[in-house]
């Protein structure tokens, strides 16, 4: 009844207010007045709009939802015949003026209507669907539709789950843009984009994310991504919530939310790129950004089911996220990896930290980069987990050295003093081959490592004692009588350098540079505790290996001390009567006792590492593995 009465109503209008087709080609259409008689017209179109509200009144309580009522009928009309591109501006103000009268609010748009936002004059039309009331609209369409949005425009994908859905996201983007639709004080464009925040937006499904992704990425500035304007903010809230990338209720997920979340941090990275190669972007708020970015992917919850699945997927979202630090200059690059270390430290909570360290080795160009990120990886990874018994069996599977650039890489560790990095290379090393030669080559890198570094402070000595342990393991090993002979003088070689190299690092003082040689060096960085670890092990290395061709491999009734030997143990004796010593006596005298009973040989050794890492540093979790 409503659409045979609002067809009445057009035909009795409709040459009057409306324009007509006519067979001329070179004047197809006949508009309805000039622009001088604009206000007899006005008194036409204002009486057409007031009997519009008053059909719409009369049936409005007796449609069912989603119905066509007469608003409906009065919109679809206006797109029709009032909207072609060459309809004179006065025309178009004067309709604007007397149809913003109606009660819009209570338009009930469906996919049809939606179809004339993007080919009509979508302004005047955003303007007027942003006061309607969405959360019905989207409630009474909740059922899969038929109808998409494929046909409308261009860039627009094929079938949707909500075409709905998708419709009110790509108006949202349409309009964001246009500063007039966002200036007055209650501005309903802004109001729908406050509202629309608890919309369901993981329901949009990828190609119809990626042409609204595309769409942003050729129509808005990158500066987009760093506005501090309500807008802007709300609008790309609504854009990562769509993603995956923004907390959602009851962890709601979608089965491509993995690729709508790339598709999103993807934009992310190239609108800072573009920012920061321009100068538009100061190093804080570039900081920041990639901050936010990180902890976006640490909040995401990929749909995969397996853990494999799941490692893979936030792996693909880190690594995208780093390629941020490929793309930028050298120095700010630096200062990004400064900061991504300075972020993983501060973490107090466990986190998928994993497929982060996967992440470093797959897309990182700078092995400087790679190699730290990777350390701090394996550093939080220990310090936050939640689990006290963790393990290093994650960290191996994870961990993936560059093949084609190894030695850079480990050269890198070295000078960077990725000393946990380079333990678990050892370990995939060894996991890797067993053989004797392996063990080996494999104890000679542990050697040389330990020669040519130095830890920083106790923040990261302790690290060093996974090398001792493994190195102590493999020359026990390699001195066995079914191991042969033919490379025990090599090994024993090994443990006099370690010996000699435990005993400056147990130094008070730095022993490097001329100060250095007449014992004037600067205090060394080390802790107390550490010179106690250094110092025991060394004499015990005294009393076990003696010279070249004296090894204590067995057990024996007494010990045969050589004098190096007692001036160790002695200097060991005396060190709790030091005042800053003296908090570790039972340290040390629990270690003396170990290192002083004869049925301990050099087998013994990595127990003794593994005594004075229970007593000194029992919190360390990444020593769990030598306990």
């Amino acid at each position: 009844a409503v659409q045979t009465l609002h067809s009445k109503l057009v035909d009795l209008f409709k040459p009057w207010i409306f324009p007509l087709d006519t067979d001329d080609a070179s004047n197809p259409r006949c508009y309805p007045w000039l622009e001088t008689d604009a206000t007899t017209a006005g008194c036409m179109v204002d009486l057409y709009v007031q009997l519009t509200d008053s059909l719409h009144c009369k049936f409005r309580e007796r449609l069912l939802p989603g119905q066509r009522g007469a608003l409906w009928l009065c919109m679809m009309k206006y797109c029709e015949s009032c909207t072609s591109p060459r309809t004179p501006e006065y025309l178009l103000y004067l309709y604007h003026t007397h149809l913003r009268r109606l009660p819009w609010a209570r338009l009930h748009p469906d996919t049809q209507l939606m179809e004339q936002l993007f080919k009509s004059c979508f302004l005047f039309l955003g303007e007027v669907l942003c006061g309607v009331n969405w959360v019905g609209v989207l409630s009474d369409h909740a059922p899969p539709q038929q109808h998409h949005p494929s046909a409308i425009y261009p860039s627009l994908p094929g079938p949707q789950q909500d075409a709905m859905l998708v419709y009110l996201l790509y108006m949202l983007v349409f309009l964001t843009k246009e500063e007039q639709l966002l200036k007055p004080p209650d501005s309903p464009l802004l109001s729908l984009l406050v509202q629309s925040s608890c919309q369901p937006w993981h329901d949009v499904d990828l190609s119809s994310y990626q042409g609204v992704m595309g769409y942003v990425g050729t129509h808005y500035p990158p500066s987009l991504l760093l506005s501090t304007d309500s807008a802007p903010q709300l609008l790309i809230q609504l854009l990562r919530s769509a993603a995956g990338l923004w907390p959602r209720p009851q962890g709601t997920t979608h089965r491509e939310d993995t690729v709508k979340a790339g598709v999103c941090v993807c934009w992310c990275v190239q609108s800072l790129v573009s920012l920061e190669q321009a100068g538009g972007v100061s190093l804080a708020a570039l900081k920041a950004q990639l901050e936010n970015l990180l902890e976006s992917v640490i909040a995401f919850n990929p749909p995969e089911s397996g853990l494999e699945q799941r490692h893979m997927a936030l792996c693909g979202l880190f690594s995208e996220a780093l390629a941020l630090l490929n793309r930028v200059g050298m120095s700010t690059g630096e200062a990004l990896a400064t900061h991504i270390i300075s972020w993983l430290d501060r973490k107090a909570r466990a986190f998928p930290i994993l497929p982060l360290l996967t992440a470093c080795s797959q897309c990182l160009a700078s092995v400087r980069h790679m190699t730290r990120i990777m350390e701090a990886c394996i550093t939080a990874y220990f310090d936050n987990a939640e689990e006290e018994s963790v393990g290093w069996g994650p960290v191996l599977a994870s961990l993936q050295v560059p093949e084609l650039t190894m030695e850079d890489f480990l050269s890198e560790s070295q000078s960077g003093g990725c000393f946990l990095t380079l333990y678990a290379f050892v370990l995939q090393r060894l996991n890797t081959e067993h053989t004797a030669a392996n063990d080996r080559r494999t104890l000679a890198l542990l050697n040389s490592w330990t020669n040519q570094v130095y830890p920083s402070g106790p923040g990261d000595e302790a690290k060093l004692f996974l090398w001792w342990h493994k190195a102590l393991l493999l020359s026990g090993e390699q001195l066995q009588p079914r191991a042969g002979q033919a490379e025990a003088p090599g090994v024993v070689l090994g443990l006099l350098r370690l010996h000699a190299r435990l005993a400056q690092l147990g130094e008070e003082r730095l022993n490097s540079g001329l100060l250095g040689a007449i014992g004037l060096g600067k205090r060394s960085p080390v802790s107390n505790r550490f010179r106690v670890v250094v110092r025991c092990v060394a004499a015990f290395l005294a009393v076990q290996v003696t010279s070249e061709s004296q090894l204590r491999l067995q057990p024996t009734g007494e010990l045969e001390l050589s004098a190096k030997a007692q001036q160790a143990l002695a200097a060991l004796e005396a060190l709790p009567g030091s005042r800053q010593y003296a908090e570790l006596e039972d340290s040390v005298n629990k270690a003396l006792q170990f290192i002083r009973y004869p049925g301990n040989c050099l087998k013994d050794g990595p127990r003794l590492l593994t005594l004075l890492a229970n007593l000194l540093y029992p919190d360390l979790r990444y020593l769990h593995i030598i306990r």
